[in-house]
């Protein structure tokens, strides 16, 4: 009789000891598979970011810019620029957007004034950006971000005017 006791209490430590495995070896693959999805979630949400912000940050520039004859794309030294004149005081100035060394720059200067392109101020990592007019009130902006994503950007103007190239 005595066996019989020792023998029921030691399966019921081990049945015990086994459910406290099973629950904590559970709760380390729910803690490790939370852990992936965060990660995942947080480098999406980067990505998205990224692009959502050069999008908007580009787009804005291009609004605050339409006007007549006041957006032009040119090429200087293997590098396309959108810049955008505006007049302020009777002097004119050019907000320029362009890629240079891996990163979305913008320089603010006046038109008579030529700068080098490293004068700007970097806004954002991007390792390609091309702007091209596929109608008069059409514009296209397509950039590769730091990640290696490609999107592209379609710009309606409301100027009525065709982007001079130069």
């Amino acid at each position: 009789m005595y066996k019989s006791r020792e023998n029921q209490h030691m399966i019921d430590i081990l049945f015990v000891l086994s459910l406290f495995c099973v629950f904590a070896v559970s709760s380390v693959v729910i803690i490790l598979f939370g852990a992936h999805i965060y990660r995942s979630t947080v480098s999406q949400m980067d990505d998205n970011y990224t692009a959502r912000t050069s999008i908007a940050y580009i787009t804005e520039k291009i609004r605050q810019a339409d006007e007549k004859n006041a957006i032009e794309i040119r090429n200087e030294n293997g590098h396309q620029i959108l810049m955008m004149t505006t007049m302020i005081d009777d002097t004119a100035y050019a907000t320029s957007l362009y890629e240079y060394d891996g990163w979305l720059y913008e320089l603010f200067a006046r038109t008579d004034i030529e700068l080098p392109l490293d004068a700007g101020q970097p806004i954002m990592e991007i390792q390609e950006l091309t702007f091209s007019q596929l109608s008069p009130r059409l514009l296209s902006v397509s950039f590769v971000d730091g990640t290696g994503d490609s999107t592209s950007l379609y710009i309606s103007t409301h100027s009525n005017t065709e982007v001079s190239h130069e």
